[in-house]
């Protein structure tokens, strides 16, 4: 799970329709959301998920709309620090997400699934690419993972664990992050090819 935005000066805890929440039961609520995403999913027809800005806001909306009506759905609008990274301008979020969806989908036309490798780095990048723009106020890990689900899906691949709970496993996740924010895509690439690896 990548780190989740936090604003300067914000706290974990959030004002909710349901009132003050603790970013626990937050996480609660929005994992039963998640599950409900993820279940629709895989009722459609692969080739009819495509992701876009549209696709990407949809599913934020569906992901935390009942708790955040006024900013779920919708691209940042203020400037975040997420640990060392500094993602780019609000101002420039829409155009990064439009480049994303776009160059996800050439890369996707060239992706076969019986090249390990080839399919472990398409994902490494859209794992790292999508957390270095966070586009979204919060909750951006989340998105991520159902962006990356629904690829494999797509691909015909089996699910695989994209959010370590351990703290080695999240410790060399976000190591693999960040050397992706340094221009290195190697370590997330092999992580990837483990993850595969181990659910093929």
């Amino acid at each position: 799970m990548s780190e989740e935005t936090v604003p300067s000066g914000s706290t974990r805890s959030f004002d909710s329709t349901e009132g003050a929440l603790t970013y626990p039961e937050v996480s609660e609520k929005l994992a039963v959301s998640l599950a409900r995403i993820l279940a629709q999913l895989l009722q459609t027809p692969p080739h009819e998920i495509i992701i876009t800005s549209d696709w990407l806001c949809q599913k934020h909306r569906e992901l935390a709309g009942h708790l955040f009506p006024e900013w779920a759905g919708r691209f940042r609008t203020t400037d975040v620090r997420v640990g060392t990274l500094e993602p780019p301008p609000y101002y420039k979020v829409p155009l990064f997400v439009q480049s994303f969806c776009d160059d996800l989908a050439e890369q996707l036309r060239h992706v076969g699934d019986d090249n390990l490798a080839g399919v472990a780095a398409f994902l490494a990048w859209v794992d790292w690419r999508f957390q270095w723009i966070h586009p979204f106020k919060d909750f951006n890990g989340r998105i991520g993972r159902l962006a990356l689900a629904a690829l494999l899906y797509k691909l015909a691949l089996p699910p695989v664990e994209t959010a370590p709970t351990d703290p080695e496993g999240r410790r060399e996740y976000l190591e693999a992050l960040r050397a992706g924010d340094a221009g290195n895509l190697d370590p997330l690439q092999n992580l990837w090819i483990r993850r595969l690896g181990e659910a093929i």
